[in-house]
């Protein structure tokens, strides 16, 4: 395998550890559906059982990252992956940031916050591999989701904490395809030798 191939499959490895998403997509839900404070959920018990929550989807990141490492072994990205990959993050999480500020301050008849999430979450796998079907049928739904006209009269709360919990449900529905595309790519392996484990993606 030539180092063009090699670094090709490093990004994919990299892009395609899906199981990782599916704790993140939790956290997001939590993290609306504790906001919106709906009818039973308004009491001060909801906060430290979202805490809880919060406590073992960290510990099932962490399982999960075990998982990968133990099973299809560890790459190191290249520096300039890594700079690239933080940089987008950095830049995506200020336009997220962006979006929320904007859901909360302006009444739009869009979801600005599940927008700019779901273009943002796309850019994130264009700037590292190149983007799966699955990545634009579910990132695409999200953002249609996001400017149909029916967020004008759910008023800024909806607007951010409703987004929240339908990026939470399409990063784990991602999560699930992009593991599946790592399996079909890999295998179900127990050879941690993906060529080299400090192959620059």
């Amino acid at each position: 395998m030539d180092r063009k191939s090699l670094e090709a499959a490093a990004a994919d490895y990299s892009y395609l550890k899906g199981l990782l998403s599916i704790p993140t997509g939790v956290l997001f839900i939590i993290a609306g559906v504790t906001n919106m404070r709906w009818g039973p959920l308004d009491h001060a018990w909801v906060t430290w059982a979202a805490g809880g929550l919060m406590i073992v989807a960290g510990a099932v990141y962490l399982w999960v990252t075990r998982y990968y490492a133990e099973n299809y072994g560890r790459i190191t990205p290249s520096s300039r992956a890594r700079i690239r990959a933080g940089t987008g993050a950095a830049v995506g999480a200020a336009l997220v940031a962006g979006a929320v500020n904007l859901d909360w301050r302006v009444v739009l008849p869009l979801s600005a916050t599940t927008v700019v999430f779901a273009l943002v979450m796309y850019v994130s796998y264009a700037i590292g591999m190149r983007p799966r079907p699955h990545h634009v049928a579910v990132w695409g739904t999200l953002a249609v989701a996001g400017v149909l006209p029916i967020w004008g009269d759910v008023g800024a709360t909806g607007r951010i904490n409703v987004g929240l919990m339908l990026v939470g449900v399409a990063t784990i529905v991602t999560g699930l395809l992009d593991h599946a595309a790592l399996q079909r790519a890999f295998g179900p392996t127990q050879d941690p030798d993906l060529g080299g484990g400090d192959v620059g993606a």
